[in-house]
């Protein structure tokens, strides 16, 4: 199905194509547009990473908002998403629609919102203006619900539930949106939302999943790859990985990870790889970095990996330093980010391959936990850009060989 297709206003269809660069639909933005999605049904969304979910939202809100008139909200899980969410869609504003982002503060109802087309909050957020009956609350037409997995989170499940809830018990008549790439139970979860599923494992590139260890990378097809050893699993990966053309998105549990595995490949770039980077462009990147940042010794140390095309991104950077990481990384002069495991679901940045350094991560008041499955799924569906890589590669870390096989059992052959 062609964008040029869809029931769409005009102006929304030629921003797509002109704007977006978007011709055609992926199939299961295809089938989400024949079960409904255009017409008002509640649609489920579980479809892997980098199919199109986001897209089919902003156009189902955007949709809304011109031809109907009435308001939509997009909730997320992280304060950080949110305002990332929000400063993606403000491309919609040439189009006359205002955003709005709020999070926080949760005993307001915020009625200066009254005057946006389109909020992006969070999940708890969210449940504080239900909570309060905010009066603009009524013009809702359309609430997207992202990554709608976490609703089986002990922390954040009962405030989606309760959301839902709220909705229902209000007789809101609102259209639900729910997305997610990795959810268990989504058959359940539909029939919950009254809502048609569209389930899907297609994937606009294709997956390998695989174990690193001692110098080969045992892949889930039964083929191995054997890597040149520089002592180090996440420095040898990651070198492959750029010496043959990609980037590499590494996944650590700690902040203080981070920077030190930053630090190390960095460390190797500018001393043995100046031909993979560009000198003059990361420079400027460095510098942006140091005008913006509010923490001084974390932006005079970003921004000195930086110039060797290297970046940390953890929650103890500022908004405007992590856009600009981010920002670097998609146009491809950041060539490697080391990141935390926790913004897994918040980390938009596709690359070549993606490598989990460490799969245990430190749980204040319980100690050292794995991560769940699904973490893991998010964190593997990151792996591959449509339209720049062939292929993409999530490669999990191994200490021992017993833990090859715990790997592949636990995490890749694992269903959530």
């Amino acid at each position: 199905m062609r964008i040029a297709d869809l029931p769409i206003p005009d102006v929304l269809r030629d921003f797509i194509i002109r704007e977006r660069g978007i011709q055609e639909l992926y199939p299961p933005q295809e089938e989400a547009v024949r079960r409904g999605l255009f017409d008002g049904r509640n649609i489920v969304m579980c479809t892997s990473t980098a199919t199109g979910k986001t897209l089919m939202a902003e156009l189902t809100m955007i949709n809304a908002v011109l031809t109907r008139g009435v308001k939509a909200v997009l909730a997320v899980p992280l304060r950080a998403l949110a305002y990332e969410k929000a400063r993606d869609l403000r491309v919609y504003e040439r189009l006359g629609v205002r955003i709005a982002v709020t999070t926080g503060e949760y005993d307001k109802e915020d009625a200066w919102l009254m005057n946006y087309d389109i909020v992006v909050t969070t999940y708890e957020k969210l449940d504080s203006l239900l909570r309060h009956r905010a009066e603009w609350l009524r013009q809702v037409g359309v609430l997207v619900i992202d990554e709608i997995h976490y609703i089986d989170d002990d922390k954040r499940g009962p405030t989606i539930e309760s959301i839902i809830a709220k909705v229902k018990a209000l007789g809101l008549n609102t259209q639900i949106l729910a997305l997610s790439a990795t959810v268990g139970n989504a058959e359940e979860i539909a029939n919950y939302l009254n809502a048609e599923l569209i389930a899907s494992d297609w994937r606009p590139v294709r997956l390998r999943e695989g174990v690193y260890y001692d110098s080969v990378i045992y892949y889930a097809d039964g083929s191995r790859a054997l890597i040149k050893d520089l002592g180090n699993p996440v420095l040898s990966l990651v070198m492959d990985t750029i010496v043959n053309g990609g980037q590499a998105l590494v996944f650590t549990n700690s902040r203080s990870n981070t920077v030190k595995l930053a630090q190390q490949v960095a460390h190797y770039i500018c001393n043995y790889g100046m031909k993979l980077i560009e000198p003059g462009t990361l420079t400027k990147i460095s510098n942006s970095i140091m005008e913006v940042s509010q923490s001084k010794l974390l932006g005079e140390e970003l921004a000195r990996i930086v110039k060797c095309g290297v970046a940390f991104h953890h929650a103890g950077l500022d908004m405007d330093t992590r856009s600009i990481v981010e920002s670097s990384f998609r146009d491809r002069l950041i060539k490697v980010v080391v990141a935390t495991t926790t913004l897994a679901a918040g980390v938009n940045l596709p690359a070549r391959r993606v490598i989990i350094h460490e799969y245990r991560r430190y749980e204040p008041g319980i100690g050292m936990e794995e991560l769940p499955v699904m973490e893991y799924k998010q964190m593997a569906g990151r792996a591959g850009r449509p339209g720049l890589d062939p292929y993409g590669e999530a490669v999990l870390i191994a200490r021992s060989e017993d833990e090859i096989d715990y790997l592949f059992r636990n995490y890749i052959n694992a269903r959530v």
